[in-house]
């Protein structure tokens, strides 16, 4: 049998997780990619709502034959990951604000970091502010409305430009030089965000380095590899379109693309 993994996130965040994944990984492998579209944003559920979608997300997957998950989601890592590893005997990987390569990279010790209201106020993140960022000045920034837009696919419309702009105009207001992108959704329109961002400053993503982990953990995996790699996304909302297109920009190609109810 193939070595099979599962990826979730609330929306489509997760398929930026998912390229990269795919990029980093040589060997063939079945993907199975849940967006739970249905029920976003994850960013203002309480914990029990959260705790709920992944629990029944991540049965679902291993019905698919998913001995890793990636919990592609920054809120679900931070509010529920520590949850599903006592409950489930398979390995997760999680994601979280890369907070240690920006205060690294940072010359002027002053970083921003924008993401979800649910992950800001968690104590995973606080707890990584403090270990990773103590001697940086650190703007947070709530990215309200960037995930509702950024869901529909139009990646290049007026609305979503001036959205990002305003935002943006916050951080550039800081000085800062380091912007970390704290939501997987934030991926898609990273060439917008350093179009209104001053000029020399970095972005960084836990993209990379989440890839990276996941091919150590799929190493120690059981399984043979497949003859080819395969990409199944489901979506928990009978809307398909906007997630084709989505799917095209994170340079993706799924095999199979289908509601699901979960």
């Amino acid at each position: 049998m193939g070595k099979t993994i599962g990826i979730f996130d609330s929306g489509v965040g997760g398929l930026t997780v998912l390229s990269s994944i795919v990029n980093e990984i040589s060997e063939s492998v079945d993907y199975h990619y849940v967006a739970d579209r249905l029920h976003a944003p994850y960013g203002s559920k309480s914990i029990e709502e959260l705790l709920d979608r992944s629990r029944k997300i991540t049965e679902f997957l291993i019905t698919k034959g998913a001995a890793l998950i990636v919990v592609a989601c920054n809120t679900a890592t931070t509010q529920v990951i520590s949850v599903l590893r006592e409950e489930f005997s398979i390995p997760f990987v999680g994601i979280e604000p890369a907070v240690k390569p920006a205060a690294q990279l940072s010359i002027s010790r002053r970083i921003g970091v924008i993401a979800t209201a649910n992950t800001l106020k968690s104590s995973l993140f606080n707890q990584t502010l403090k270990t990773h960022a103590s001697t940086c000045k650190t703007y947070v920034r709530v990215g309200e409305g960037l995930v509702e837009a950024i869901e529909t696919g139009e990646l290049d419309s007026k609305e979503l430009n001036e959205l990002v702009s305003n935002h943006i105009d916050y951080f550039n207001s800081k000085e800062i030089d380091v912007l970390v992108l704290g939501c997987t959704h934030y991926s898609f329109v990273s060439r917008i965000f350093e179009k209104y961002l001053n000029k020399g400053v970095s972005m960084v993503s836990p993209n990379e380095a989440v890839a990276r982990r996941v091919n150590t953990v799929l190493e120690h995996l059981k399984g043979e590899s497949s003859s080819v790699t395969s990409i199944s996304i489901y979506s928990t909302s009978e809307e398909l379109l906007s997630l084709s297109k989505l799917i095209s920009s994170a340079n993706l190609q799924a095999d199979q693309l289908l509601h699901v109810q979960i």
